[in-house]
């Protein structure tokens, strides 16, 4: 239905957990009859959610069948090929980062580092108008409730990151895996700033709901309608203004984002 309501739409994003279990070539095979004809006639940028790297006994292994299913971009790294990307479509610069090293750390103890040093080595080569940056894992930490040892404020991998995008100039972060849709609007510093990257969590695209799990956070400024079905974004893009918007299945807009060039 987003596809036939943006004909015109020039690439395909999906932000992780493309299927619930790895090593499950029958959901592999769902997934790919789900998106007929949308990317078998535009590009897709895919990111790898943590459960690209579960086995059929839910252990972690490495995320083959993720790897083999996309030609993506390499990054220089021979043992971290294809799990972070960038790639310029239009004025936009997107960075496609890992943010399974929980997963991997046992097999990768080194990723991060990787991938950090291969970050700043990257959006500093750019001359996009524009940096956006795809992560699965959410940069925030949310109150759960019935959980109340479960603190507010910022996830590892936000710790990690969001300095890294502060120093960058990122412009936009994009980030999934909690199942909702929420816009926390410009956050620099771990605060409010209009002087930071805009952070959206881009919602759900498929069956698994969690209603009535998460908190409000305090950085949260627009929350999809309660309890939450599934929804999609459109990211226009010109030299001069970056618009994210929000839809639920039926095409009503929920939310509207905008980031100008100052």
């Amino acid at each position: 239905m987003a596809r036939q309501r943006n004909p015109d739409a020039r690439v395909f994003i999906n932000m992780g957990d493309l299927v619930d279990n790895e090593e499950d070539h029958t959901q592999w095979n769902a997934w790919l009859d789900g998106v007929v004809g949308i990317i078998d006639t535009i590009p897709i940028a895919p990111l790898m959610g943590n459960h690209e790297t579960y086995d059929k006994q839910w252990q972690v292994r490495e995320p083959v069948a993720y790897l083999r299913e996309f030609a993506l971009p390499g990054n220089g790294s021979k043992e971290y090929d294809r799990r972070y990307y960038s790639f310029d479509y239009g004025p936009v610069h997107f960075l496609v980062l890992d943010t399974q090293q929980g997963e991997e750390q046992e097999r990768h103890p080194h990723i991060t580092e990787a991938q950090e040093a291969w970050f700043r080595s990257d959006v500093q080569r750019t001359r996009q108008p524009w940096k956006v940056v795809l992560m699965h894992k959410d940069p925030l930490q949310y109150r759960i409730h019935g959980r109340p040892e479960r603190g507010e404020g910022f996830s590892e991998e936000g710790k990690i990151w969001m300095p890294l995008f502060d120093a960058a100039g990122i412009d936009l972060v994009l980030s999934a895996h909690l199942h909702t849709y929420r816009n926390r609007g410009h956050i620099k510093g771990f605060e409010r700033s209009a002087e930071g990257p805009l952070y959206i969590l881009t919602g759900v695209a498929g069956d698994v709901r969690y209603p009535g799990l998460w908190v409000d956070h305090a950085l949260d400024e627009v929350v999809a309608p309660q309890p939450e079905t599934d929804n999609y974004l459109t990211l226009d893009a010109d030299e001069d203004m970056l618009i994210v918007r929000c839809f639920l299945p039926d095409g009503t807009q929920i939310d509207e984002a905008t980031v100008k060039k100052t």
